[in-house]
């Protein structure tokens, strides 16, 4: 009877032993289920966040290269224009003087040629001055695709950071995923 009566007590023991460590198991399963279910949920936003960034990268890089066009053809007219309109200034400019020269007996015809190079004068300072305006324009212009050409490469900075993270966030549920692993065969076993 007496031993009847322990081996009672003793299977009483481990079959309280075997509940614990069956509801410490059961815990620890669902809080790793958990925690992968986590950074599944973080894994999923981030890949969104990467694909808004991506979305907007190739936005700025398509704005970048038509204001780069958009310079480039403003520049090259600019600088086509100035230099037509400079050598048609230069050329007028030398017919005038010809024609001063050729008048200069004629006092009124001189005085009359002497004001009318003066209004060219001012007309040609009008023009450059116009033309430098133009010309700083485009250098504006230049200078905020600079500014967009800094921001395009900010973002391709923050797209590279949010790779790391996600690679990080990957590797975390990879090893939650392998203790779960882990956990099912001890479990099993």
């Amino acid at each position: 009877m007496a031993d009847e009566r322990k081996i009672r007590e003793i299977y009483g023991v481990k079959s309280v032993h075997e509940e614990a460590a069956e509801r410490t198991e059961a815990t620890w399963r669902e809080k790793l289920l958990r925690e992968t279910a986590d950074l599944r949920t973080e894994n999923a936003l981030l890949r969104a966040q990467l694909d808004e960034f991506n979305r907007k990268l190739v936005e700025a890089r398509d704005q970048n290269e038509r204001l780069e066009a958009d310079c480039n053809e403003r520049v090259a007219f600019i600088e086509e224009k100035f230099e037509l309109d400079t050598a048609s200034l230069e050329l007028e400019n030398n017919e005038l003087h010809a024609a001063s020269v050729r008048y200069l007996a004629d006092a009124r015809e001189l005085d009359r040629q002497v004001v009318q190079l003066h209004a060219e004068a001012v007309a040609m300072v009008d023009e450059i001055e116009r033309l430098r305006g133009e010309r700083d324009a485009a250098l504006k212009a230049q200078a905020e695709l600079n500014d967009a050409l800094l921001a395009q490469r900010d973002l391709m900075a923050e797209v590279a950071a949010l790779k790391d993270r996600l690679a990080a966030t990957e590797q975390r549920a990879a090893v939650a995923d392998a203790k779960v692993e882990v956990m099912t065969q001890m479990k099993d076993e």
